[in-house]
């Protein structure tokens, strides 16, 4: 069984990866930016930061195979469940969902 640590105390990082479909374009790949740029003026976030898979070397740990990644950090458990309800955070999602084919998110009380 995996230990996880209760999110009731704590700031909360939330970590999330994105796969673009292939056949997006260059410029609309960059366009994507703006997904996360509507997402800054949320209350509930505290930090924000974002960006492409970097080109470091291939090993057997490393995966660079999304597009991009959004690190996002809340006060608490309280900030990041209002933030997944906040309407700006839907609208960007529904605007740009249909650019991804693959989501993944990490979500860790910060020690």
């Amino acid at each position: 069984m995996i230990e996880t640590q209760t999110a009731d105390k704590g700031q909360i990082q939330h970590f999330v990866m994105f796969w673009l479909k292939p056949q997006l374009t260059k410029t609309e790949i960059a366009d994507f930016a703006n997904f996360f740029e509507s997402l800054k003026p949320i209350k509930y976030i505290k930090t924000l930061s974002y960006g492409l898979a970097a080109g470091t070397p291939v090993r057997p740990v490393t995966d660079n195979s999304f597009t991009y990644s959004l690190t996002i950090t809340f006060a608490n458990i309280a900030d990041h469940n209002a933030y997944q309800e906040d309407k700006v955070h839907l609208d960007a999602v529904e605007k740009f969902s249909n650019n991804w084919y693959r989501v993944v998110v990490h979500d860790t009380v910060i020690a």
